[in-house]
């Protein structure tokens, strides 16, 4: 299975060089690898400055400030499958969605949580990813769940704290 990562910087000032899209590509087929999904996706990251993605947090989540990532699921997790239609598809491979992310939010994090850029990019990513194949975290027991899953492919990647 080859996973299509289409990554986009759409910042005034680029934010993701080649070593952090390529950090963003591994930790993406990590995330899938570890969940166990074994179609090939299709998955978009666009990195966004503060004031864009403030702006798709108060249109999308109704709140009215800066956020690290958004996530904006395609197709929908039933039961622990994929309900599949044409529609799901790009060049025979499954549509996720789309990420969006504020990688200057993710440097200001990583000062504020004292681990590296790299870990919290990556982190990010896999948070974004578990969202976009079907994870919440709106209650504890899937607050627990999530970070469980986030944890072990942060191992993975060899980005722990």
């Amino acid at each position: 299975m080859i996973n299509e990562i289409y990554i986009e910087d759409a910042c005034t000032n680029p934010s993701l060089d080649e070593v952090a899209q390529k950090l963003i590509i591994n930790v993406v087929n990590a995330t899938l690898e570890y969940e166990k999904i074994t179609e090939a996706c299709f998955v978009s990251i666009t990195s966004v400055d503060e004031e864009e993605i403030k702006e798709l947090n108060l249109e999308h989540r109704g709140i009215d400030s800066v956020t690290d990532v958004l996530s904006f699921p395609v197709v929908n997790l039933i039961d622990g499958s994929f309900k599949k239609n044409a529609g799901d598809y790009y060049e025979d491979k499954l549509i996720l969605g789309d990420v969006v992310l504020c990688a200057k939010r993710a440097r200001e994090q990583s000062i504020d949580y004292g681990h590296s850029y790299e870990r919290e990019l990556g982190y990010l990513t896999c948070h974004s990813i578990l969202h976009l194949i079907g994870y919440d975290h709106e209650i504890d027991s899937e607050r627990e769940v999530m970070r469980q899953k986030e944890e072990a492919v942060m191992e993975m990647v060899k980005l722990k704290r």
